[in-house]
């Protein structure tokens, strides 16, 4: 027991320390993106000039979970995918509301798994 109380107390610390650096940072979310519409804003995306930087290549790689992140001159993306919640975009703030206008998405000023902290 005391260690499943140890486990819970960690990571809601975890959690907590994820949400601060977001909001430290002056991060937004996209979140909840279809997975047809995420797939074709990654293309739009690299297709505008973002170079891609990273793709997660675990065995559950675009099954279970997906992660790319992109790059054009200093501004920097992470679009992530889970077969639960489907499509995200993070990054600065500016940028995430200029593609949110831009492709009609509402904007997060929270992180991603914000709304799950009362399952920790």
């Amino acid at each position: 027991m005391n260690t499943l109380l140890n486990s819970k107390h960690l990571a809601r610390f975890l959690r907590g320390c994820s949400k601060l650096r977001f909001r430290l940072l002056g991060l937004a979310t996209i979140k909840d993106i279809p997975t047809d519409s995420f797939n074709a804003l990654w293309q739009r995306l690299l297709a505008d000039g973002y170079t891609q930087t990273y793709e997660y290549s675990g065995v559950d790689a675009w099954l279970d979970y997906g992660c790319v992140k992109l790059r054009k001159g200093t501004a920097r993306l992470k679009l992530e995918w889970d077969n639960w919640t489907e499509g995200s975009v993070e990054g600065r703030r500016e940028l995430v509301e200029a593609i949110g206008r831009r492709f009609d998405l509402p904007v997060s000023h929270e992180w991603r798994w914000s709304e799950y902290d009362d399952n920790v």
